[in-house]
């Protein structure tokens, strides 16, 4: 779908939940331990799998599902009903 500017319209919705998301994550970031929020960003957000994270942090697999978990647990508590 374009519109008479020529910007395709369908695509604004994703550039707007994509700077809502990067806000809340900025916002929610400071309420976890590094350790907890880096297994969320590297499972949850880059797509490495648990037991990889969890093998290059030293820590088990089920504590990197559990961070991603928690986080997102947090991100949905401040969205409220902006995104889910």
């Amino acid at each position: 779908d374009w519109s008479v500017t020529g910007v395709q319209t369908c695509a604004l919705p994703i550039y707007h939940d994509k700077h809502v998301v990067e806000k809340l994550l900025a916002v929610v970031q400071p309420d976890f331990k590094t350790t907890t929020w880096v297994a969320f960003q590297r499972f949850g957000v880059d797509g490495v799998p648990a037991g990889r994270v969890a093998e290059e942090m030293g820590i088990s697999e089920n504590a990197v599902i559990l961070a991603k978990s928690r986080v997102l647990k947090r991100l949905r508590e401040e969205a409220g009903d902006l995104l889910w």
